[in-house]
């Protein structure tokens, strides 16, 4: 790169934000883009340098000196936002490979900070914790010589908390690690491996290959997660595999596969794992799976299961033999259950056995509970008799439970006899949505013949159709079913390339938000359901949303964004929603993080085209509701962002913007408009409640249009503000919020800012002790609007025409980021970034009212068909054609263009989907009025020699009327 050129704003926040952050802290694998340190290999090992700001910076895949590529302005910014304090010291690596290590400050480690605090350490200094290092050994250099404890933290156990180990001087020549050395002003530790991570919850173990699963035998109640396909081909001979035996972690397969698992033993516990003690084995897929046993417990899974859970698993080819004087309890899953859970599982290998108790899930269930499992596999009596004792379909024998009308088995597959425990139904039935009580929408699919053979599969294993989910290459969104999946890879990158129309029935609950917990209250990052990704709308919008979740917390499209999850550049239009406590369209919570590691929002916009209800029901106490998002947690951003439809609040508080705020939050470059009605509680413009102890929030170029006529208790920016004197007065006060350039043009809000509530008792203006440092610049609200004079607390009241001049926006920026217009919004201030763009005379638009074209017929968006096979049809898509004229038209007629359609495609039109009547062109007879418009559908043909698809142009004219 030219380091003479330094990065613009934008590129250096698109920079920034590819990083993405596991919940401990650590840097998700190859996203790291920002460094506090320096890495090279000097004499075949590796030297880390540590500094408390940023140094380095990723810059087209070269890291560049942060100095040389960052302008004056912006290193403040970068330096202020990932600064990472006592992280000066030099680390060097017994080790030449510096793959995949990376350094964090203590503040970045969970529970480290108050683990040293505990540990009796006041004032603690430098810290430096390595990730990746972990069965390294080295020397951590700090920089001074007087520290008068020096301690390491330890491997994290099972729930990713590290202990605090204080360590000795060397005394002896040969001395075991971990020892200190304090010589030329400095103090040398020296460690025989460094903790970064591993075998948590927050941060577990990743399983690559072979020897990464073989390996899992070595720490049996540990955390793991697979990241990609696996063969076994070392253990293709012999006895083959060595089952994993008294397991009793946590193993997620994330829907990857475990192919060619070969096992031959004659022993008992046989499977991928052996026995099951307890914990959780889900989301593993195994592929061609050959499994040859003589005895009790046998399995492609697992031999036997003693207590814990297995859920969303399957065999997906293969055979299970158990034969022999010692066969016994054979299954395609599982061979026995005593206790615990086994849930949505399936099975399509064969099972043969000679022994008692076989069947296609599990063999014996003598305890514990099978839900929404099915199985498809033959079972096969090898006796020559065929009087093997307790065979079934599903289950040989069971004493626990197996709810009849959950479990399946193919009975075309067994002969069509039906034996044993499980629903029997044809092979027909199982590929029919309607034989099952499964969730469709989120849990399961069916559909298409060629996601697992038409059976329902897990939605958890089905990967995107282009993407690799990464932020250079990220999954591509197309349709509704594509979005339903970012549930199940939560932690992944993604990109819209369509709009999309919720089509749901507006019943139940209606939409499940995105980020929330798997469903059944599990919502740590070793389930992967924590929002953690990006997911970049392109520009494109979501319509129809619809959800009545009155009685939840945290809800909106996504429940919750997590620290180093961003969603930006997307619009929702046409919601018909009733949101609980801390809900929000958007989300229900940007959560907390910290500086260099937090949850974002930019670009984003909620806004009505034809109908749109928002009812808010956050109930009593301090909590509430927001136009886009429920609370705002410590460290997350909002940035140019709108809101723009009607809203009824119920009763708590609501935000214009955001339902409720905490420490160190910003909120840029947002604009709310809409008309507010009120049945109970308290609104402010942009934020509901500011609670006690929070600090250092920022509210900067902000503008409110909204209609607050119809509300009791409405303010400009915030409902309430609270502090108390009855506890300590520094731990309830609210101090050093910023108000900057925010502009109030809220019809019918009693006050500009809001209410100051310090034990109960309301005040008009804040009091220094519990609302210190609070700073508002260059703030004003429109008097015509509000009926009142008085400057709370320095927002300065303007009349209409002052508000609306220039000469009282002088430390405005009116060229990129503020506009005047006599034209718009009746001359008041406005966000340019905010303002539509002009509407073709005669449009083409979707469903929700996003056109093609804009006024000059510049491209604002495709209707996009995705990839579609040679010498097929396309679905038909609704288009429609809007008068936008301030007359009405007649002779109204579309057609598309010839010459822009690429050989070998064939566009048509119709005025109706079924039947689609393909013509060339369709003219709409009578009138159209101003704003009205006219549907048609579109579709084409390609011929099998086709190779690449293309674009085509569509024209549209008519007359006067």
């Amino acid at each position: 790169m030219d380091h003479s050129v330094k990065l613009t704003r934008e590129q250096l926040l698109n920079t920034l934000y590819g990083t993405s952050y596991n919940m401990d802290g650590s840097v998700v694998k190859d996203t790291e883009t920002i460094r506090n340190y320096t890495i090279e290999v000097i004499d075949k090992k590796v030297h880390l340098k540590t500094f408390n700001i940023p140094v380095q910076i990723l810059v087209e895949n070269e890291w560049c000196d942060i100095e040389n590529v960052v302008s004056d302005e912006d290193l403040s910014l970068i330096y202020s936002t990932f600064q990472e304090v006592h992280l000066d010291s030099e680390i060097i690596l017994d080790t030449d490979d510096p793959t995949g290590i990376s350094v964090r400050s203590r503040e970045r480690v969970r529970d480290l900070s108050n683990l040293i605090s505990e540990a009796g350490i006041d004032l603690p200094r430098e810290f430096s914790w390595v990730d990746g290092a972990s069965e390294t050994s080295g020397v951590i250099i700090l920089p001074q010589d007087d520290y008068d404890k020096v301690f390491i933290a330890t491997d994290p156990d099972k729930d990713g908390v590290p202990s605090i180990v204080f360590i000795e001087s060397q005394i002896e020549e040969e001395q075991e690690r971990p020892y200190y050395v304090k010589e030329n002003g400095k103090t040398y530790i020296y460690v025989d491996h460094f903790s970064g991570g591993g075998g948590s919850q927050d941060s577990p173990y990743l399983v690559e290959n072979e020897e990464d699963l073989n390996n899992v035998r070595n720490n049996l109640s540990a955390y793991y997660t697979q990241t990609q396909d696996i063969i076994m081909t070392s253990y293709q001979t012999g006895s083959g595999w060595n089952p994993i035996s008294n397991f009793s972690g946590f193993f997620d397969g994330r829907g990857f596969e475990i192919k060619d698992l070969y096992i031959k033993r004659t022993q008992n516990n046989i499977g991928l794992f052996g026995e099951q003690k307890n914990g959780t084995i889900r989301r593993v897929r195994l592929t061609n799976v050959s499994i040859t046993g003589n005895g009790s417990y046998v399995a492609a899974l697992v031999g036997l299961k003693s207590n814990g859970e297995i859920s969303d698993c399957a065999v997906l080819s293969g055979e299970i033999r158990n034969e022999g004087v010692s066969a016994s309890r054979t299954g395609g899953i599982v061979g026995e259950q005593s206790a615990g859970t086994i849930k949505r599982n399936y099975n399509h290998a064969a099972v043969y056995s000679d022994g008692s108790f076989c069947g296609g899930i599990i063999g014996k269930n003598s305890a514990g509970s099978i839900n929404s499992c099915y199985s498809t596999g033959k079972v096969i009596d090898t006796t020559l008799a065929k009087n093997a004792s307790y065979h079934g379909g599903f289950c040989g024998s069971n004493s626990g439970s197996i709810p009849a009308g959950e479990n399946f088995y193919n009975i075309d597959a067994q002969n069509k006899v039906a034996k044993g425990e499980g629903t029997p139904l044809s092979e027909v039935d199982m590929k029919k949505v309607s034989s099952y009580p499964y969730n469709f929408r989120d849990r399961w699919y069916m559909g298409d013949y060629h996601i697992n053979k038409g059976f329902p599969e897990n939605r958890s294993f089905i990967k995107y159709k282009k993407g690799k989910g990464t932020p250079t290459d990220p999954y591509l969104i197309y349709n509704l079913f594509d979005f339903e999946q970012v549930r199940h890879f939560a932690d992944a990158h993604f990109r819209m390339e369509n709009d999309i129309i919720f089509d749901y029935p507006k019943n139940g609950n209606g939409w499940t938000p995105i980020g929330g917990g798997d469903f059944e209250g599990n919502s740590s990052k070793w389930w992967g359901t924590q929002f953690s990704g990006s997911f970049d709308g392109n520009g494109k919008a979501i319509g129809n949303m619809y959800i009545r979740r009155r009685g939840e917390s945290y809800v909106g499209l996504f429940s919750s964004i997590y620290p180093g999850g961003i969603l930006k550049n997307l619009t929702l239009i046409d919601v018909d929603v009733e949101l609980g406590t801390w809900g929000g369209l958007l989300a229900g919570s940007l959560a907390s993080g910290s500086s260099g590691r937090f949850s974002r929002i930019e670009n984003c916009h909620v806004r009505k085209f034809n109908d749109f209800t928002y009812k808010t029901f956050s109930g009593s106490g301090r909590s509430g509701c927001g136009g886009l998002v429920g609370i705002m947690d410590e460290f997350s951003e909002l940035e140019n962002c709108s809101f723009n439809a009607p809203v009824q609040q119920q009763n708590g508080f609501y935000g214009g913007l955001v339902g409720g705020v905490t420490s160190y939050t910003k909120i840029k470059k947002c604009s709310v408009e809409g008309i507010f009605d009120q049945v109970s509680g308290t609104m402010g413009g942009i934020v509901g409640v500011i609670n006690y102890r929070t600090a250092i929030q920022l509210f900067e170029d902000i503008v409110v249009h909204a209609d607050m006529s119809n509300c009791s208790t409405a303010h400009g920016s915030f409902g309430n503000a609270y502090a108390g004197n009855w506890y300590s007065a520094d731990y309830r006060m609210i101090s050093k919020t910023t108000w900057k350039r925010i502009i109030v043009q809220a019809k019918g809000a009693s006050r500009a800012l809001g209410n100051f509530v310090v034990d109960s008792t309301y005040y008009s203006t804040a009091t220094n002790s519990l609302f210190p440092e609070w700073v508002i610049d260059n703030c004003f609200y429109n008097r015509d609007l509000t009926g009142t004079s008085s400057s709370y607390y320095a927002f300065s009241p303007k009349f209409t025409p002052e508000i609306n001049h220039e000469s009282t926006l002088v430390v405005y920026d009116l060229i990129d980021v503020w506009g005047l217009d006599e034209k718009y919004l009746n001359g008041s201030p406005y966000l340019k970034k905010h303002r539509p763009s002009k509407l073709p005379i005669l449009g083409f638009r979707n469903e929700i009212g996003l056109y093609y074209t804009d006024e000059a017929g510049n491209i604002l968006r495709y209707l996009e068909y995705g990839t579609l096979v040679a010498g097929s049809t396309s679905e038909a898509y609704p288009v429609w054609l809007q008068n936008n004229a301030d007359f009405p038209v007649k002779d109204m007629k579309v057609w598309v263009d010839p010459p822009t359609v690429k050989p070998g495609i064939t566009v048509q039109l119709s005025l109706s989907n079924n039947p689609f009547v393909p013509v060339d062109e369709i003219p709409f007879s009578g009138t159209i009025p101003i704003g009205d418009a006219r549907q048609f559908y579109i579709r084409f043909l390609s011929e099998v020699t086709v190779t690449e698809g293309g674009t085509f142009d569509m024209k549209a004219k008519a007359s006067p009327a």
